[in-house]
């Protein structure tokens, strides 16, 4: 029975026949692929090993494991003394986490962490190591260097020797780890977890309307917790841009004057990143809720949508950019409003459609 399983509720994938999102598939690193494509639409194979290597990769955590959740078990090692972290245990793989994941724990936990990286050579999936796992690294470490965080994340490619016998004060915090994988440990971290989202909407960290959309449009548990890291950071003194090829989890867009607002980016994008207000008289986004899923530019069918450099800024001060703004007029037959793109036409695209098409029937030109 395979214990991977995929939410098309939440994968970018299934929102749309124009997504080109293969990042599941691409990095799974057996022969025959563990997930494919049917129409479009992700699919486990019987081929899949339940690595987890998709899940770390995923953008909007559409995937997930039977028995292992990232959240849980990153709680559990950052109130731990704990610092080497590896596949040893309750981790499937390293690679089932992400950069988000790194850069809270690195932020969150006391002490530093260091990623054990041993038994990679001699694993089945070893690929993992270099397609996912040393890239994630760099890059965790890389934002970490742009947030202002002295600390960074280390690794560890020799296998650690376990001592035969235990100190008094190392089987308490055992036991205190295990008892936080139980049912009831992972309840009450679930618990503390939304706790601290809440602190979040009080500090004003994120506005009031961010915060629903987090709740209303499948926000990931990674980008929750990289806000909860994120409010304990002092702003540094210099922030910089840093170019959209370095950040793989988050960016910055521009809309040039081709769009035809259609509407289409801001109401596939899972995240709300994207939005527009009741007339549609405008595209807004917020660079910190973007996932970089790359739903909005699949489907823009004008190629309106660019990535540009992104601003460290957004860590520390999330907020709404208005990229484009379009002029709205009444449509002289139903009285909806519609973006004006040829001033010589006062009907909606639908109403215009339909007039021609009633002129087309009766041989009026």
């Amino acid at each position: 029975m395979q214990r991977l399983k995929i939410d098309l509720a939440s994968c970018v994938r299934a929102s749309s026949k124009y997504s080109q999102c293969t990042k599941c598939h691409d990095i799974c690193p057996i022969e025959q692929k563990g997930i494919l494509f049917d129409e479009n639409i992700a699919v486990v194979q019987e081929s899949c090993i339940d690595c987890g290597g998709c899940m770390g990769v995923c953008p909007s955590e559409a995937i997930s494991l039977k028995g292992f959740d990232a959240i849980d078990f990153l709680f559990g090692y950052i109130k731990s003394e704990e610092s080497l972290l590896g596949c040893q245990g309750d981790l499937p793989c390293l690679a089932s986490l992400g950069v988000e994941h790194l850069i809270s724990s690195a932020i969150l936990k006391e002490g530093e962490i260091v990623l054990d990286l041993s038994h990679c050579a001699s694993c089945e999936v070893g690929s993992l190591k270099a397609d996912a796992i040393e890239p994630m690294i760099k890059e965790a470490n890389r934002v970490l260097g742009y947030l202002g965080v002295d600390k960074r994340i280390a690794k560890s490619e020799v296998q650690q020797e376990i001592e035969a016998e235990e100190t008094p004060q190392e089987e308490p915090d055992r036991r205190e780890f295990l008892k936080r994988l139980s049912p009831k440990g992972i309840i009450e971290t679930k618990v503390a977890f939304d706790k601290e989202l809440e602190e979040v909407d009080r500090r004003e960290i994120i506005d009031a309307s961010l915060s629903a959309k987090m709740k209303e449009k499948s926000y990931p548990d990674k980008r929750k917790l990289l806000y909860m890291a994120l409010k304990r950071l002092s702003k540094p003194e210099q922030l910089e841009r840093v170019g959209e090829e370095l950040l793989s989890f988050v960016s910055q867009k521009s809309i040039d004057s081709s769009c035809d607002n259609c509407s289409f980016c801001y109401r596939l994008c899972p995240t709300g990143a994207l939005s527009s207000d009741r007339r549609g008289s405008k595209i807004d986004f917020d660079a910190l809720a973007c996932i970089k899923c790359r739903l909005c530019h699949d489907v823009c069918q004008t190629d309106s949508i660019h990535l540009e450099d992104f601003s460290i800024e957004s860590f520390f001060e999330p907020k709404v950019e208005k990229l484009i703004e379009f002029q709205q007029r009444r449509c002289a037959e139903c009285g909806n409003f519609f973006t004006m793109l040829d001033p010589t036409h006062d009907l909606c695209p639908r109403c215009y459609i339909e007039e021609e098409e009633a002129k087309s029937l009766w041989g009026i030109r």
